[in-house]
């Protein structure tokens, strides 16, 4: 495996992580601290915008060139990309749970490689089925314990999970091509901005009835470091060094780092199943890392 092919590997395994921790936190941020949804990704959007912004200012990068020169891509990005992947996803956690929205998300493999077979007009290869469905089969026994009754789900929740999948994967395929030309620092600080926008006139975020105490700024914290500055940098950085269509296949990684993180700080017990999904989460991994 070359040098460039080990660190883009890295750095999608990396944000993927981090981002099992961010699902964890913005159901615990609705249930236990009472912030409606829109609260929690406006906030989460604001920040992250004005920080991106802020450091490719500091670099002395041409703040309005993405919008000048490729103001149609990244109109796609930030609307069929970033707030239909975000806005789409914890309304599933919303309506739902965590595990459930997870599993619809992660459907995102399967849309990609149909997006790619598509344009390539061409039959999938034998390895990128059996990655697919490893990567569906392992997110799905992880996030329902392997009950098949639990996925039982009202229409809203799966419509929002389900386009939540195909938000994720445009995103991915609009961000390997802006960030061409591109820093992932402006990228992410005009699209995290253009989605608060969005949200605060669409969904008008409110802190009435939410709970300000330690606990909240500890989510909080750990919902914008990880689970977004960092998590969002790295990933969109993988795919300068890989193809967009494997970094989405092993961004599934994601919910074995979601359920590892209820493991390590709520307390959660891990099974037999979840142990059998870790494993083909692991092997799809293994597979897409081998030439």
């Amino acid at each position: 495996m070359d040098r460039q092919r080990k660190i883009g590997m890295g750095l999608v395994l990396l944000g993927a992580s981090l981002w099992g921790s961010s699902s964890n936190c913005m159901e615990y941020l609705m249930n236990h601290q009472h912030f409606t949804w829109s609260t929690i990704l406006f906030a989460r959007m604001l920040l992250t915008g004005i920080i991106f912004l802020g450091v490719s200012w500091v670099q002395k990068e041409d703040l309005l060139a993405i919008l000048r020169k490729d103001g149609w891509t990244f109109l796609k990005f930030s609307v069929l990309g970033m707030y239909i992947m975000q806005d789409m996803f914890i309304m599933a956690i919303h309506d739902s749970t965590a595990a459930t929205a997870t599993v619809l998300q992660y459907l995102m493999p399967a849309v990609l490689l149909g997006m790619y077979l598509w344009q390539e007009k061409r039959k999938p290869y034998r390895k990128e089925v059996v990655a697919v469905v490893l990567a569906i089969v392992g997110t799905a026994l992880i996030a329902t314990k392997g009950h098949g009754a639990s996925l039982a789900i009202s229409p809203s929740t799966l419509v929002y999970g389900i386009i939540s999948a195909f938000g994720m994967a445009w995103y991915t395929i609009y961000a390997a091509d802006l960030l061409q030309r591109y820093s992932c620092f402006l990228l992410l600080g005009w699209g995290s901005l253009f989605n608060a926008l969005i949200l605060g006139l669409a969904n008008h975020p409110t802190l009435q009835g939410a709970l300000l105490n330690f606990d909240t700024a500890w989510s909080f914290s750990v919902l914008f470091v990880c689970g977004t500055l960092i998590a969002y940098y790295v990933y969109l950085e993988s795919t300068k060094y890989i193809p967009a269509s494997e970094t989405g296949a092993l961004a599934a990684f994601e919910p074995l780092s979601a359920y590892f993180f209820s493991v390590l700080f709520l307390g959660n017990h891990v099974g037999g199943v979840e142990m059998l999904g870790a494993l083909c989460i692991i092997t799809m991994v293994v597979m897409l890392a081998r030439k």
